[in-house]
């Protein structure tokens, strides 16, 4: 498949960059390109339709955050990458919340923007193979019907595609530090529930306790504790994101344009709860710690990571 890229930014020079990069590489093609952030930027790239957007943070007209802020509003389903020289911590922070994927330092370096496009892609790959599975699903269960068909809720999983699920969860955590967190064991099996459920905002809206998720994915999956205390899945689930809050908050600290760092810190945790795990850190700080962790925040970001 060849990918189509849309590239918005006031400098010409870096346009043409990125679109020779681009097509010299065979990553795709550019479809479209605009040089500010005048008129109706969401519309026209909705229009195109492209599969992944490049775009500058600082421009004319909107803004680089506010133009992806649209287009997720609308529900635009390509991947965004921002591309910018901008070091100010809070608004790169400010641009992963707005919906982001990775984040470019100008000036464009080529092996920097080869390496995040494929990781891109790589992702788009893998969202195309789970959309594959579930229209291969529902296509045999169409020819098979006899009878009433079984309801969404209890049509299990393939086992591919539950394992290319659970490998993408345990990639996530081993990228925080936490893989080897009983809690990490307990977030798999959370995340391979909401897979499978017909409505995942029953599941991840505001008001859903977490504890009926935790008894929901006990009944299912973990056979030996079925009639054991849920607290025990809270207690290791809340551990395990505590240190994933830690060691993010870590790495932003040695590092903040750290690419781990980058990627997970605005998505997963409360940024400024995580600038303050930050601070006590860089003060010496370990317990007791004010930082609160966010669980629902978190199941919600490692959910959507993993799907979309």
């Amino acid at each position: 498949m060849r990918y189509t890229f849309f590239v918005i930014d006031d400098d010409l020079a870096c346009r043409r960059i990125l679109a020779q990069i681009i097509e010299d590489e065979g990553l795709g093609e550019v479809v479209g390109e605009l040089s500010d952030g005048s008129g109706d930027v969401a519309g026209t790239i909705i229009g195109r339709q492209p599969d992944v957007v490049l775009i500058d943070l600082l421009m004319p007209g909107k803004d680089g955050i506010e133009i992806v802020e649209q287009l997720r509003a609308s529900h635009f389903p390509g991947k965004i990458v921002m591309i910018s020289q901008v070091e100010k911590k809070e608004m790169v922070a400010q641009a992963y919340a707005a919906g982001i994927e990775f984040y470019i330092n100008k000036p464009v370096n080529r092996i920097e923007v080869i390496s995040v496009i494929k990781r891109v892609l790589e992702r788009l790959e893998m969202e195309l193979s789970f959309a594959r599975m579930r229209d291969s699903i529902a296509a045999l269960d169409y020819l098979n019907n006899v009878g009433p068909a079984p309801s969404a809720s209890a049509l299990p999983l393939p086992e591919q595609e539950e394992k290319i699920i659970g490998e993408r969860v345990r990639e996530i955590l081993a990228d925080m530090g936490v893989i080897g967190e009983p809690g990490s064991h307990d977030l798999v099996q959370i995340i391979l529930f909401l897979s499978n459920v017909p409505d995942v905002d029953k599941y991840l809206g505001e008001y859903r306790h977490l504890k009926e998720l935790y008894q929901a994915v006990q009944q299912k999956y973990l056979e030996a504790e079925k009639h054991s205390d849920v607290r025990a899945i809270e207690q290791r689930v809340r551990r395990a994101v505590k240190h994933a809050m830690d060691n993010i908050a870590a790495l932003g600290l040695d590092d903040f344009y750290n690419p781990v760092f980058e990627r997970y810190s605005a998505k997963f945790f409360d940024f400024n709860e995580l600038r303050l795990k930050m601070k006590e850190l860089e003060q010496g700080q370990v317990t007791p710690t004010r930082a609160r962790v966010n669980i629902k925040q978190f199941i919600n970001a490692l959910y959507w990571e993993v799907i979309r």
